[in-house]
């Protein structure tokens, strides 16, 4: 008897179904985090501009990372690059290397991140056990 999630056997090597099934929970994810991100990203701009004079700051992505992140930006940076960013890192810098990131993310990877985050999707992976 061949085990079956969502109606896919479970199969060694993976079939197309199990892809194309694992495709699109990385999508539901990498969407999520992105949403979760530029929703924290624009948050944390939003503040830095009403909050500090314009004359003496620098634009906001040349602005420290330390000081500027929230939370939600840190929590994610992260799950997301598996390590603490500090004072040298520009916003611009930790922006861009979580989109990269995120663009690349291998399954198992998705898989930690989600469960990292406390992400609520609507399946999840097969076959990564």
């Amino acid at each position: 008897m061949k085990l079956k999630k969502y109606d896919i056997a479970i199969t060694k090597p993976w079939s197309k179904e199990i892809y194309d099934h694992n495709d699109e929970v990385l999508r539901e994810v990498v969407d999520s985090i992105e949403k979760k991100w530029l929703v924290a990203y624009h948050d944390s701009e939003n503040k830095y501009y009403i909050g500090s004079p314009r004359s003496c700051s620098p634009e906001f992505p040349d602005a420290e990372w330390s000081y500027e992140a929230n939370a939600i930006m840190k929590d994610i940076q992260e799950a997301v690059l598996v390590t603490s960013y500090g004072s040298g890192f520009t916003m611009h810098s930790v922006h861009n290397d979580v989109l990269q990131e995120l663009e690349v993310m291998a399954y198992w990877r998705a898989k930690e991140v989600a469960e990292d985050l406390s992400l609520l999707l609507s399946k999840e992976f097969i076959g990564l056990g």
